[in-house]
């Protein structure tokens, strides 16, 4: 492929993959509801606040909506430099992502709000989506020749 507005090979593909991943993720958590946390140490008492009961529902109810935007943009993102532009905003929220989720895990570079080393799986999986996106940009945007 020379032409520069030719799309991403595995661009729609991927996109769609990670979209669901997400919407079932999110789907997941919220079937569960937030008594989840008591698994990174989140007290009971704050578990069962309304309040944060009705914000965890958001939360979750806002994550899978972001999964279903990652379709769509898999599917109406159509040539190199809009699939680019598109990753790099992905790529950096993810890595913002990444930064707040370690700075509150149980490492040693967290502050430990949650307990457990599961805390770092969400670091991971930030890590990994900022790194697939990263690719999509540098792609997109970096590669003069379309290949």
């Amino acid at each position: 492929m020379t032409d520069a507005s030719a799309t991403i090979r595995g661009f729609r593909t991927t996109f769609v993959v990670i979209g669901v991943l997400y919407g079932m993720a999110a789907g997941s958590w919220l079937v569960r509801g937030p008594v989840v946390l008591r698994d990174f140490g989140v007290p009971p008492e704050l578990i069962a606040a309304p309040v944060f009961v009705d914000f965890f529902g958001f939360m979750y109810e806002m994550m899978a909506f972001v999964g279903v935007l990652i379709v769509v943009f898999g599917f109406v993102a159509k040539d190199r430099r809009t699939q680019g532009v598109v990753a790099v905003v992905l790529c950096l929220g993810n890595v913002w992502f990444g930064i707040h989720d370690l700075s509150t895990s149980d490492s040693q570079w967290g502050n430990q709000l949650y307990e457990g080393e599961a805390t770092m799986v969400f670091v991971i999986v930030d890590a990994v989506l900022a790194g697939i996106f990263g690719y999509f940009a540098w792609r997109g945007l970096a590669e003069k020749d379309g290949t």
